[in-house]
């Protein structure tokens, strides 16, 4: 597990909550649409000033089509020959509790003077980014290539509790997420040739389509709409092969029997029973 992080700083948390009171006394609450907006612009202006990240090879703010039907939008995407780096950008604040496994991750705020707290549960990101690579390669279809997911929070979001262990996983905040890539790219360079880099980029911009978010919006509503669906109908939600009862042989959870989609290795998804 790796957490690229500032140590908690108690001062840290105070000047964010001190410039969040000024923020809403003189503009008031801001949907969490903007917000995200806001923290989406930041995340574009950091990763323009990574070494490596030329204006030919970052791509803002793109949806892509998937190769069966419906489309996928994600924050951030960055071809270099290190590998791609897919970001996805959650411009929370507070005490998040995560864990790779869960469906939900839960975000604890404290308003007022008496420390009152509001919880906010939101969708797994790593899960959520994890779909975004899917999509990506599927549109690449032959390249092999490395790809990595970065899931980047405020400054002000603290982590409670944090359990993830997939290697290709990073978890960042703001004030070092230029440091967490340049990391990986100084590891992995060399994964890909000049060639490899141009030919992925020219893949990725065909797949981009021309949709109002709205419309994405409802695309992902239909999504979920269609997964409950097979679900409901014994039938694997990623791929529609059906669903089979197995028993995993090893690991902590050993013994313990799960649904599974009966085309693995080719599709992998999985639910637990309980």
């Amino acid at each position: 597990m790796r957490l690229f992080s500032l140590f908690n700083n108690p001062l840290r948390r105070l000047r964010g909550r001190a410039r969040r009171n000024i923020r809403h006394a003189l503009f008031g609450f801001s949907s969490a649409e903007s917000k995200g907006d806001r923290g989406e612009r930041r995340v574009a202006r950091i990763l323009s000033r990574v070494r490596f990240c030329s204006d030919n090879h970052l791509l803002n703010d793109l949806i892509l089509s998937w190769p069966d039907s419906g489309t996928c939008q994600i924050d951030h995407v960055i071809i270099a020959e290190s590998g791609i780096y897919v970001v996805e950008v959650k411009n929370y604040s507070g005490w998040i509790f995560a864990n790779e496994k869960n469906q939900y991750w839960t975000q604890v705020l404290t308003t007022g003077y008496r420390g009152e707290s509001i919880k906010n549960r939101f969708y797994n990101p790593i899960k959520q980014n994890a779909s975004h690579i899917r999509c990506i390669r599927r549109i690449l279809g032959n390249y092999n290539c490395p790809v990595y997911s970065i899931v980047v929070f405020s400054d002000d979001a603290e982590f409670k509790a944090l359990s993830y262990e997939d290697d290709d996983v990073f978890i960042a905040h703001f004030c070092n997420l230029g440091k967490v890539i340049e990391r990986i790219d100084a590891r992995f360079a060399g994964s890909l040739s000049s060639e490899e880099v141009d030919g992925i980029y020219q893949t990725i911009i065909a797949s981009i389509v021309d949709v109002e978010k709205s419309e994405h919006v409802e695309n992902v509503r239909q999504c979920v709409s269609k997964r409950q669906e097979r679900l409901d109908n014994g039938l694997c939600p990623r791929c529609g092969a059906p669903l089979v009862v197995r028993t995993a042989r090893s690991g902590p959870n050993a013994g313990v029997s799960f649904l599974g989609c009966s085309a693995y290795p080719k599709c992998r998804y999985t639910k637990s029973l309980k």
